[in-house]
């Protein structure tokens, strides 16, 4: 049983006496978004009331925190009970069943710290987002037999034959479930069962025995092969649910759904495969807690609503600079975003990595990993950011990161994302990731680089690799020129980057201004970095409609109402499968929808608008891809 705990009393101050004259709040919930508080750092305490039934002796209850920026320690009617320290995005599980009084009410107490810090990553002052402290993530408690499941990590990997793109055939899944089991148990029993996600009906089943349970045990489900499922892609998200169920002697001891999909991703020399296909691929990143309505605490619709317009953008591809809440990256899997998901570990404070960032970064990998690892939109695991890349000791610690990484998970990429690579693109420890991903700021942060020098110089220093520039646009008002220039750049760049065939993806920074404590403009929680193309609540700017036209994979031309649509052949490059053109007249209404026939690129597709006075392109999962004018050259 999962019961969601979003009523709290909340207060700050050094002690917990300081919650005598709290106020209740919802959670998720930050207070650097109230006023007063807006830059406030230090301890904050909530509370919240459990009654704990009788019933639940028999069994064991743990509450489950989505995130505590940055470090926690929890209390159980008044007694230290667990916590989790530098690490403020990652999910952490704390028992509270031997201190529990049953039949009565409990009090659950948490400390919360935010701090700057130089034991946590982020590190110090050193990131370019806003520092919210709170429960920033939703809190659960968890009930259940005396054992219970731990850490699922599932392989779902398609078997590929031949070249080109695939959208089914077979497929290796296996599986591994740790199980945590109180003295007293007795021979447990893990069925399981993968079905499609919607569907109850299995195309696979079993049942493994776990005879001597010890208190830290693992199912092991040996890989085998499905011989047709559909992959995972963009834009076809096939999904499927992995749903187990634990019991000793018949009865439930506790249940877990998993939802995964089979999709392959790899390199071959400078070029870029999804399920076969070479692909290039364009994408934006969006900030996170960049409405001061919300901050770091949004609620789910906040983030569907920012999401939406991140995959609007024609963004298939993005990375966030911290861990996310599954929340969003559900979304991704639903509705076909690649994810590169990162360590917090942004900027050149310490100089170089001590032991205590080595520390919390590894911690936080090993959190991140066992928590992500069966979302099939999660495609790589960043082990940092914009640090001095050219120093030994920095070299040696994303060296030591990408290999734990691998060692974690060895069947998604490991990555570092450089701002150093233009200095001595042979001795930087950009090469030691899969992908090498450029921060690419010439002509803004590097006024006197240009970029088809630098590019020209990296790309022979690094000859068969797969180059990525992870970030590039305009920040003002470090930078003047307003939405206008942001716009140019952006075509600058993507014009540049696609005489580059080595260049396998973009990823543009960003899609909207957001909330960070070193901000250049606004005060409290306006503060802020005027990065994007969309305001702080998501309100699109004329940048943003240049956007998704350039990362869109077609470009349509017209000659009266004849309209004839190519699939894009450099940047962004991919098949364009099930997609649907709809004919709208001058109030928007629909006239007609007709399906565009597979493309590959460089393929055209000729069609007459007739009395249509626009056209609507969308993908096979409905989102958007482009939209003009009827005879509007595009």
């Amino acid at each position: 049983m999962k019961q969601t705990l979003q009523n709290w009393i909340f207060a700050t101050g050094d002690t917990p006496d300081c919650l005598q004259n709290g106020r209740a709040v919802t959670v998720p919930h930050t207070w650097n978004i109230e006023d007063g508080l807006e830059e406030y750092t230090g301890f904050a305490w909530y509370a919240c009331a459990l009654d704990v039934p009788e019933s639940w002796r028999k069994g064991r209850v743990r509450v489950r925190f989505g995130a505590a920026f940055h470090s926690a320690v929890v209390y159980l009617n008044g007694r230290e009970v667990g916590g989790h320290s530098n690490a403020g995005y990652t999910p952490f599980t704390v028992e509270l069943t031997p201190w529990l009084q049953f039949g009565a009410e409990n009090r659950l107490t948490v400390r919360v710290d935010n701090r700057f810090s130089e034991e946590a990553l982020p590190y110090q002052r050193s990131y370019d987002w806003a520092n919210d402290g709170g429960l920033i993530r939703p809190v659960e408690l968890l009930v259940t037999g005396r054992a219970c499941l731990q850490e699922i990590a599932v392989q779902a990997e398609p078997i590929l034959c031949g070249t080109g793109r695939r959208d089914a055939g077979a497929a290796a899944f296996g599986f591994t479930a740790g199980v945590s089991a109180a003295p007293g148990s007795g021979a447990l029993r893990l069925c399981w069962a993968l079905c499609p996600a919607g569907s109850d009906q299995a195309l696979a089943s079993g049942a493994l025995e776990a005879a001597d349970p010890q208190q830290d045990t693992c199912f092991e489900q040996a890989a085998e092969m499905l011989p047709r499922v559909r992959y995972w892609h963009f834009d076809h998200p096939d999904l499927y649910t992995l749903r187990l169920r634990l019991t000793d002697g018949g009865e439930t001891l506790d249940e877990s759904t998993v939802r995964i999909g089979f999709r392959q991703m790899r390199t071959q020399g400078q070029t870029l495969y999804l399920n076969g296909e070479a692909v290039r691929l364009c994408g934006t990143e969006w900030m996170p807690g960049g409405d001061p309505q919300y901050g770091m605490a949004e609620p789910l619709p906040q983030l569907h609503k920012m999401l939406k317009l991140l995959k609007e953008t024609n963004c298939v591809l993005t990375r966030f600079h911290w861990q996310q809440d599954d929340a969003v990256l559900d979304w991704c899997d639903e509705n076909g975003i690649l994810v590169q998901e990162e360590v917090p570990f942004w900027g050149k404070d310490p100089e170089v990595p001590t032991g205590a960032q080595w520390k919390a970064a590894r911690s936080q990998l090993r959190e991140m990993i066992a928590a992500h690892r069966n979302h099939p939109c999660i495609i790589a695991w960043g082990v940092g950011n914009e640090l001095d890349a050219q120093r030994p000791q920095t070299k040696r610690y994303i060296r030591r990161a990408v290999a734990l990484a691998h060692e974690l998970d060895g069947s998604r990429f490991a990555d570092y994302v450089s701002n150093t690579w233009w200095r001595d693109g042979l001795n930087d420890a950009v090469a030691d990731g899969d992908l090498l991903m450029l921060n690419e700021y010439t002509g803004t942060w590097f006024p006197d680089r240009e970029v088809h020098e630098e590019l020209d110089k990296f790309v022979a220093a690094n000859p068969g690799r797969a180059v990525l520039p992870s970030e590039f646009g305009l920040c003002e008002p470090a930078f003047s020129g307003g939405d206008a220039r942001r716009e140019e750049i952006f075509r600058e760049k993507m014009a540049a980057y696609r005489q580059y065939p080595a260049i396998a993806g973009t990823i543009n920074f960003c899609l909207n201004d957001y909330r960070t404590h070193i901000g250049e403009d606004g005060r409290g929680k306006y503060k802020r970095r005027v990065h994007g193309s969309t305001e702080m609540d998501g309100t699109p700017k004329p940048s943003y409609w240049a956007v998704q036209r350039e990362c869109a994979p077609f470009a349509l031309q017209w000659d009266g109402t004849a309209g004839a649509l190519r699939c894009r052949s450099d940047l962004p490059c991919y098949e364009m499968r099930g997609y649907t053109l709809q004919l709208l007249d001058a109030q928007g209404q629909l006239l007609d929808t007709l399906c565009i026939p597979d493309l590959r690129p460089g393929d055209t597709w000729r069609f007459e608008a007739g009395r249509a006075a626009r056209v609507t392109v969308l993908r096979p999962n409905g989102w958007t891809a482009g939209s003009c004018a009827v005879r509007e050259n595009g």
